[in-house]
C-alpha cells in the first residue's frame, strides 16, 4: 500500500494542506441566513399573485414549522407564504453590484418571491415521506416558453439557522444570488429548495438533510420542479432545467442520475464547480489524519462531520448520527451539527481529524476509503456499510441521464475544488458517456465562475429549451488544465471508480 501516493492524493483532494478550502460554506452559499422577518409587501405584478394556482396566505414562519399532514403526491404544496417583490431594476442592480457580477444584457423581468413547503421523499431505504422549504421566484414578465428551473444551493451548514431560503440578499459577495438572479431576470420561474430536513428541524420522522446523500438531495431537487409547476402552471413549458453550484452541483447531477427512475423529466443540467468526486474522501482523510491538524484544516473535518452525522441520522435512525464519533466528542459534535453554519468551531474539538472519531470506526474504514475494495477490502460490517454509502453518493449516469445535455463550468483559480479533484468529476462523466460539455475559464475562482458565466448559462438554457441560438463554444475544456507543465490527472486516493 503506497502511503506516499496517499499523501500526495489527499493533498490534491483537499488543496495544499487545505489552504484553499477554508470556508466552502461562504464560498458556496455566501449570503448569511438571518432571523426571519416578514418581508411581504408591494403590489403583485403580471406574473405575481394572479399566476398562482394554490392559495398563499401562510405566515413566513409557518413554512419552517410543522407542515401538517403530508397529503398529496411528491411536489404538492403544503405551505405558501408571500415574501417581497423585486423590480427588474432592483434585480439587475443587485446582480451587477455583486462581487460575482452578472455582465450580460439588461434584465427583462422582476419577480414576486414566495416561500413554500412541499412534499418530497427521503433518501433512506424506506423512502420515507418528507418535505422541504424553498424560495420561489415568479417573474412578472415570464419569458415565452420558459422552462421550469430548479436551483441547488451549495454548502451552507446543516443546521436550521443555515437554511439558504432565509437569506436576506444583502451581501456584496453572494454566489447564491449570482446563480439565481440572472435566471429570474430573463423571465424564468425559479424554485430554490433548502433540501428536506431543514424545515421543522429535529421533528419526529424528519432527519437532517443528508449532506451529499445523492438520493436524499436529488429527490428534493426533482420534486422542486413538480412543486413549481403546481404553484405556477401557466407560465412554464414542459421543459425542465436543473442548476447547481459546488455541493449544489453534486445535488444537480444526483437529481439527473435518478430522474428517470423517479419519474421526472430533465432536459438540461448546469453545474458550476460541482462536488462530483468520491465521497470516500471524508473517510480517506482519516488514513493521514496527522497531516491535517484541525487548527489549519477545520473545513475538511467539518464536512466529514456533516457527511457522517447526517447519514447516520438519515440511514440508521434518530440518535445514530453520533455513532461513528468518539464517545467524549459526541455531545460537542451534535451541538456543532445542530447550530453551526461554518466550520471554525471544529478547531476546538481536537488536534487531528481522527481525534473526533471512534477508534474502531477509524481503523475499520480509513484504508478501505483511501484505497478501495481491491487494495484494501473491508473486513467488517461497519466498513461495508460506509463504503457502500460513499459509492452510492456518486451514482453513474445511465439511460436518459447520460443523454441529457449537461454544461459543467470550472475556473482555473478554483482552490475550493482544486483541478486534480475536479478532474475526477470530469473523468467520471466521460466514463459514463455523459452528454457533458466542460467549460474551463482562465483565472476564475470557485464562486467567480458563477457570475462570469451566468449570462452564457442563460443563452445555453434558451438554446435547448426555447429554440434560441447555440452560444459560441467555450475557448477551453478540461484538457486545457495543466500542472507542472503536464496535463492534470485525477488525484487519488480515494479511487475514482
Amino acid at each position: 500500500m503506497n502511503i506516499s501516493k496517499a499523501r500526495l492524493g489527499l493533498a490534491s483532494i483537499l488543496g495544499s494542506s487545505l489552504a484553499g478550502l477554508t470556508m466552502i460554506a461562504s464560498a458556496c452559499a455566501s449570503s448569511t441566513p438571518v432571523a426571519l422577518t416578514d418581508d411581504a409587501g408591494g403590489a403583485a405584478e403580471a406574473g405575481g399573485d394572479a399566476a398562482l394556482a394554490v392559495g398563499c396566505a401562510d405566515a413566513i414562519d409557518a413554512v419552517y414549522g410543522d407542515p401538517g399532514a403530508l397529503t398529496g403526491e411528491p411536489g404538492s404544496i403544503l405551505k405558501c407564504a408571500a415574501d417581497r417583490t423585486w423590480t427588474q431594476a432592483e434585480l439587475d442592480a443587485y446582480a451587477r453590484a455583486n462581487e460575482y457580477a452578472y455582465t450580460g444584457k439588461p434584465f427583462t423581468s422582476g419577480a414576486k418571491v414566495y416561500r413554500v413547503t412541499y412534499r418530497t421523499e427521503r433518501g433512506d431505504t424506506a423512502k420515507t415521506p418528507g418535505y422541504t422549504s424553498a424560495l420561489v421566484f415568479v417573474p412578472d414578465h415570464p419569458s415565452p416558453g420558459a422552462p421550469a428551473v430548479v436551483v441547488s444551493h451549495g454548502t451552507a451548514g446543516q443546521a436550521p439557522s443555515c437554511s439558504p431560503s432565509k437569506t436576506k440578499f444583502d451581501s456584496k459577495s453572494d454566489a447564491y444570488a449570482a446563480m439565481i438572479f440572472p435566471l429570474v431576470g430573463v423571465g424564468y420561474p425559479v424554485i430554490v429548495p433548502d433540501y428536506a430536513g431543514y424545515a421543522n428541524y429535529g421533528a419526529a420522522g424528519n432527519p437532517p438533510s443528508g449532506y451529499a446523500a445523492s438520493a436524499d438531495v436529488g429527490k428534493s431537487v426533482l420534486d422542486g420542479l413538480r412543486a413549481l409547476r403546481k404553484l405556477v402552471p401557466g407560465i412554464t413549458s414542459d421543459k425542465s432545467i436543473v442548476v447547481g453550484h459546488s455541493q449544489g452541483g453534486h445535488s444537480a447531477l444526483s437529481a439527473l442520475a435518478i430522474a428517470e427512475s423517479y419519474g421526472v423529466k430533465v432536459d438540461g443540467v448546469v453545474t458550476y464547480s460541482p462536488l462530483w468526486f468520491s465521497q470516500a474522501t471524508w473517510g480517506a482523510l482519516l488514513a493521514l489524519s496527522g497531516d491535517y491538524p484541525l487548527a489549519d484544516n477545520a473545513f475538511a473535518a467539518g464536512v466529514g462531520i456533516w457527511y457522517h452525522y447526517s447519514h447516520g441520522e438519515l440511514m440508521d435512525g434518530p440518535g445514530h448520527g453520533v455513532d461513528v464519533f468518539a464517545a467524549d466528542k459526541r455531545a460537542a459534535i451534535k451541538q456543532f451539527f445542530d447550530t453551526s453554519c461554518g466550520t471554525d468551531p471544529v478547531k476546538n474539538l481536537g488536534k487531528f481529524p481522527a481525534d473526533l472519531y471512534d477508534p474502531d470506526f477509524t481503523s475499520s474504514i480509513k484504508l478501505a476509503a483511501a484505497f478501495g475494495a481491491v487494495e484494501s477490502p473491508c473486513n467488517n460490517a461497519t466498513c461495508e456499510k460506509w463504503v457502500a454509502r460513499y459509492a452510492a453518493d456518486r451514482p453513474h449516469l445511465t439511460g436518459k441521464a447520460a443523454a441529457t445535455p449537461t454544461l459543467v463550468l470550472y475556473g482555473t483559480k478554483d482552490t475550493t475544488i482544486p483541478p486534480e479533484r475536479a478532474m475526477c468529476g470530469f473523468k467520471r462523466l466521460a466514463k459514463d458517456g455523459a452528454a457533458a460539455k466542460v467549460c474551463v475559464i482562465e483565472g476564475q475562482s470557485h464562486s467567480g465562475i458563477v457570475g462570469e458565466r451566468s449570462a452564457y448559462v442563460n443563452d445555453w438554457i434558451a438554446s435547448i429549451t426555447q429554440g434560441g441560438p447555440v452560444p459560441a463554444a467555450c475557448a477551453a475544456d478540461e484538457k486545457s488544465l495543466t500542472a507542472d507543465g503536464g496535463a492534470v490527472e485525477c488525484a487519488s486516493p480515494p479511487p475514482n471508480d
